[in-house]
C-alpha cells in the first residue's frame, strides 16, 4: 500500500475519533443542561403549594425532562465505550499487533471514512480475502478498476457483515491498482445503499445470481455477498473428494443450482460458524 494511502487511512481513523469524542462532550453538555433544568423545576415546586403545582402540570414535565437525562446518560456511556474500544484498536494497530474491528463498530457512520480508505489485508487467511489477492493480480487493469467502482457501490441487500467484507475486498482491489499506477476512480460517499425498497433487492438479487451463474470469473471472486456462497461450494469439493469424479461432478452442479434458486428469492447462504447453523448447512448441503 503506497504512503498516501496509509496516511489517508490513519487520518480517516482520527478524524474519526474525533469526531466521536466531539459526539460524547456534545452529550455531556446536554445532559448537564437537562439536569439544569429539572433542578429549577424542582427549586419551583419547593416554592408553590400543592394546588398551585397541580395547576401548572409540572410533574409530566418533569417526569420527561428525567427520562431525558437517563436517556442521555445512556447515550454518553455508549459514547465513551465506542470511543475507548476504537482507540484501543488503534493503539494496538500502531504498535504492530493489528486486530480486526468487530462488524458492529465498522458500521458506525462516524468510521465510514476509515471503512472506504481502509489499507489492504494483505494477512488474513479468510478464503474470500486470499481467493481475491491472487485472482485480482491476474486481472487487467481496466477491467479491475471497473470491478473496484462496483465494490464501491452500495447494496441494498448487504447487512454489517457483508459492508465488512465488501469494502475488505475494495481495498485490495484499490491497492493492486495503485501498485500499477492506475487512475483511482472516486471514493464513495457512503457505505449504505440510500434504496433498500423491495424491488431495489430484487434487482440485486437477479444481478447476483447472472455473477453466480456467469460461472467463476473475476466479478465472482469480486462479489462480498456471494462469498458465502462460495465458501459451501469449496467445503463441498473438499468433502467430495473422494467420491467418483462423475457423480461429485453431478452433485456440485446440484448444489450450484440450489444456491442459485435460493439467491433468487434474496437468501445469501453461508456455512455454518456455530451449532445453531448446522442444519442449515448440512440442508444445503443434502441438495447436491
Amino acid at each position: 500500500m503506497s504512503d498516501v494511502s496509509q496516511t489517508a487511512a490513519l487520518a480517516a481513523i482520527l478524524d474519526a475519533l474525533t469526531l466521536m469524542q466531539d459526539q460524547v462532550e456534545e452529550i455531556g453538555e446536554r445532559s448537564k443542561r437537562l439536569e439544569a433544568n429539572q433542578a429549577d423545576i424542582l427549586a419551583r415546586l419547593e416554592t408553590i403549594d400543592a394546588a398551585q403545582a397541580i395547576a401548572t402540570d409540572l410533574q409530566p414535565n418533569l417526569e420527561h425532562l428525567a427520562s431525558e437525562v437517563s436517556e442521555t446518560r445512556g447515550e454518553m456511556g455508549e459514547g465513551f465505550a465506542r470511543v475507548a474500544q476504537v482507540a484501543g484498536w488503534a493503539h494496538a494497530a500502531a504498535a504492530g499487533n493489528a486486530a480486526p474491528l468487530p462488524a458492529d463498530v465498522l458500521d458506525d457512520p462516524l468510521l465510514e471514512l476509515f471503512v472506504i480508505s481502509q489499507p489492504a489485508d494483505r494477512t488474513s487467511t479468510r478464503r474470500a480475502i486470499v481467493d481475491w489477492r491472487e485472482k485480482a493480480r491476474t486481472v487487467d487493469t481496466a477491467a479491475l478498476t471497473a470491478l473496484l467502482i462496483s465494490q464501491y457501490r452500495p447494496s441494498p441487500t448487504d447487512d454489517r457483515a457483508g459492508r465488512r467484507l465488501r469494502y475488505k475486498l475494495a481495498a485490495i482491489t484499490r491497492d493492486e491498482l495503485e501498485r500499477r499506477g492506475a487512475v483511482m476512480p472516486p471514493l464513495p460517499r457512503s457505505t449504505i445503499a440510500a434504496d433498500r425498497s423491495a424491488e431495489a433487492q430484487r434487482a440485486r438479487s437477479e444481478a447476483l445470481v447472472e455473477v453466480w451463474q456467469a460461472g467463476e470469473g473475476a466479478m465472482l471472486y469480486a462479489e462480498p455477498e456471494l462469498a458465502g456462497a462460495m465458501d459451501i461450494m469449496a467445503a463441498a469439493r473438499r468433502e467430495g473428494v473422494a467420491l467418483p469424479e462423475q457423480s461429485l461432478a453431478s452433485g456440485l452442479a446440484a448444489l450450484h443450482q440450489t444456491i442459485s434458486d435460493r439467491l433468487s428469492v434474496g437468501d445469501r447462504p453461508e456455512l455454518a460458524s456455530d451449532p445453531k447453523n448446522v442444519g442449515a448447512r448440512e440442508e444445503i448441503l443434502r441438495d447436491r
